[in-house]
């Protein structure tokens, strides 16, 4: 499989936020976001075989994965081969993916699904469909993130937001917009929207820097 990197680390974004994972950054992309913080994973990478990254993984004291890109579901049968592995070895998993593909297997066996449904100012469109059909399935693991930017991002993921009813729905504030979250409060606050408003936990600690 084709990957960019595989670092340890905390997670910076979500309900898991805080937590110590190592990460795996698979190479690939189907989109081209305009605010995209990881453009180098469309392009860059290397081709490694899985039990190679397995190893890597197992340097590391830890037990927690998170699969990211770029975007994973772009590498779906390899990608099917490594979560088996890392499940066989009794990792926790989650997946970040943009909400454009689907994969029923890959999905039944990570932990977690955590999937972007893109806001206009991204320059992209998630599938509603794909939102939905995940919504429907495994709702219980999975948290659906907007990364926000303006009024008009924010108008859009409410609007999704009271559709679908996710139970775990996240509010990222943009990080280059970050001063509109004080707006994205006041927002949620008033319209008693059922959300988490987190900025990127790892960005304010490190700044905007790669494999941390």
């Amino acid at each position: 499989m084709r990957v960019s990197e595989i670092f340890y680390s905390v997670e910076g974004e979500g309900i898991e936020i805080g937590r110590v994972e190592v990460f795996v950054r698979l190479s690939n992309c189907n989109l081209n976001c305009k605010w995209c913080d990881s453009k180098y994973a469309k392009q860059n990478g290397e081709e490694i075989e899985i039990q190679a990254v397995l190893s890597e993984i197992e340097k590391f004291p830890c037990k927690n994965i998170s699969i990211t890109g770029g975007e994973p579901l772009c590498q779906s049968s390899q990608l099917l081969d490594l979560l088996s592995q890392l499940k066989r070895l009794g990792y926790w998993v989650q997946i970040n993916t943009n909400g454009t593909l689907f994969d029923r297997r890959i999905f039944e066996l990570v932990d977690l699904v955590s999937m972007d449904c893109k806001c206009p100012s991204s320059g992209e469109e998630s599938n509603m469909a794909v939102i939905e059909k995940t919504r429907a399935l495994f709702d219980h693991k999975t948290q659906l993130k907007f990364v926000v930017s303006d009024k008009t991002d924010l108008d859009y993921a409410k609007l999704v937001i009271k559709k679908f009813n996710p139970t775990n729905s996240i509010i990222q504030p943009e990080w280059t917009n970050r001063k509109f979250a004080s707006k994205i409060v006041d927002s949620v606050k008033k319209d008693g929207l059922n959300s988490r408003i987190i900025i990127q936990q790892h960005k304010v600690i490190w700044g905007n820097k790669k494999g941390v």
